[in-house]
């Protein structure tokens, strides 16, 4: 091949090169820019003015009704169970509704990051004082989350519990919260079991004890299920149960079981939890209490919808700075499946004993 030829085929492939390496450069500009410009201008620092420590860490779906708050919901649940279950007295209820129990102990089956261990140590024992026909005794939290209980351990150090006055005063509860699988009695060390067993006991010149395992939007994740448990709480505690649970509808239909299918794999609940309303009393006749001390209140009106809506609502605002929901973007549409098809079912639980 001659010169002239050679050089004929070599102008095409340097301009060729040439095109390549403008290419390159000018990407290389562009990229070089766009982190410039995300470093003068993205919003990470919203992060630096976020308060800490967190003044709250409740996490359940929340009793809407008066509120478009998050953590106002999540205590307006636990007390909505506390008052179906009339620990203390509604002042939506007659005046005269209360128990005559003299010593109260809660095993909490979820306790979270420890909000509801300080409303139960503050609020609830200082609605019991006022009220004048009970007191806590014991409380006894257990968490399968050793995090959880390390946040809620500093909180409880952080916050004593609130003086007592009248017949209640110089005999405050005793708190106790353990890192344990709380669907699984069998598994319990035995420093769970004492406590449990200590809290469990009537002290000398009481004449009437009661003894509450709650479950405040946790029975539902229990592996294998939630029955192991709710069992020893009947049979061997001679317990009642307060809770706030999950139920499928009457009828569903073939796709609607198909989602929910896949919903409760993802979301890491066992099938044998999802039940009708009518299934779940039969498994607590079953587990020991009598049919007419149960009461399963429908609530889902005041739980789904109004959570979906504020999950989309806080979405749009993380994203102005910057910041994102991450993983409850799916929850929140699950939320809004099951408020617009009723295939779920939020409820209150009573058994008593």
């Amino acid at each position: 091949m001659d010169d002239t030829k050679k050089l004929l085929l070599a102008v095409p492939a340097t301009i060729a090169a040439f095109l390549v390496a403008q290419w390159y450069l000018q990407r290389r500009r562009k990229n070089r820019a766009a982190v410039a410009k995300k470093a003068l201008y993205q919003l990470d620092h919203s992060v630096l003015n976020i308060p800490l420590p967190l003044q709250s860490m409740w996490m359940n779906m929340g009793y809407w009704k008066d509120t478009d708050d998050f953590p106002t919901a999540c205590r307006a649940l636990l007390e909505r169970v506390l008052s179906s279950a009339r620990i203390f007295h509604d002042p939506q209820e007659s005046a005269s509704v209360k128990s005559d129990a003299s010593t109260l102990s809660i095993l909490d089956l979820g306790f979270g990051c420890g909000d509801q261990c300080l409303y139960i140590r503050h609020n609830l024992q200082q609605e019991l004082d006022s009220v004048g026909s009970k007191r806590l005794k014991a409380y006894v939290g257990l968490t399968l989350e050793e995090s959880h209980l390390r946040i809620a351990q500093q909180r409880l150090q952080h916050e004593p519990a609130s003086p007592l006055t009248g017949d209640g005063a110089g005999k405050a509860a005793t708190f106790d919260i353990f890192c344990a699988d709380a669907a699984k009695p069998a598994s319990w060390n035995a420093e769970t079991k004492a406590a449990i067993s200590c809290a469990n006991q009537v002290d000398e010149g009481i004449q009437h004890h009661e003894t509450w395992v709650l479950g405040l939007d946790t029975l539902y994740h229990f592996q294998p299920s939630r029955w192991s448990v709710i069992g020893y709480a009947s049979q061997t505690l001679g317990a009642s149960l307060m809770a706030f649970d999950l139920f499928t509808a009457n009828n569903l239909t073939p796709w609607q079981r198909i989602v929910l299918k896949v919903l409760t794999v993802l979301g890491q609940s066992p099938s044998a939890n999802w039940v009708t309303i009518e299934e779940y009393r039969d498994r607590l006749v079953a587990a020991g209490y009598a049919r007419e001390n149960i009461k399963i209140l429908d609530i889902s009106d005041h739980v789904f919808g109004p959570l979906h809506r504020f999950m989309k609502k806080r979405e749009e605002e993380l994203e102005q700075h910057g910041m994102s929901i991450g993983r409850y973007r799916h929850a929140a549409k699950m939320f809004g499946w099951w408020h617009r098809t009723g295939a779920v079912r939020g409820c209150i639980v009573v058994a008593r004993k």
